[in-house]
């Protein structure tokens, strides 16, 4: 189920962010785990252990019994099929370059607010907003 929330569900962005036509770039949110099993990780998309596309039509015809069986050797030395499937959902990602302008973040929480959306006193210089005006965003 990692991989229908990390990797097919990228691909589907992806599929649609083609169609926009006045997008200027795609960002992804990743992890900084994504290559945890690296012991130096640098600002590089890691070739994965498996071809995406190969793993997703392998496990259409599985039940999940065996995929149970053969999680483990698929993740390797990753902890969990989280931090396997954000490393392919990465490369995923890399594969559009040429056809769209990415971003990979790679924060290493991600939290949520109580409230959404919320007020953002924004201070930008060189503009000085009047004590009535605030600026809202939506974390999307």
């Amino acid at each position: 189920h990692a991989l229908q929330l990390n990797v097919i569900a990228t691909q589907q962005l992806l599929s649609l962010a083609q169609q926009m036509h006045h997008l200027e770039v795609f960002i992804h949110i990743s992890t900084a785990y994504a290559n945890c099993n690296c012991k130096h990780i640098d600002e590089i998309i890691y070739p994965p252990p498996v071809e995406p596309k190969k793993l997703i039509e392998s496990l259409e015809w599985m039940d999940d019994g065996i995929v149970r069986d053969i999680t483990p050797r698929l993740i390797g030395d990753r902890p969990n099929t989280y931090t396997y499937t954000k490393a392919l959902a990465e490369y995923v990602v890399q594969q559009e370059q040429d056809k769209l302008n990415i971003g990979i973040i790679r924060p290493s929480i991600v939290g949520a607010s109580w409230q959404e959306p919320f007020p953002l006193n924004m201070k930008i210089k060189g503009v000085s907003p009047s004590s009535e005006s605030k600026t809202t965003s939506t974390l999307e």
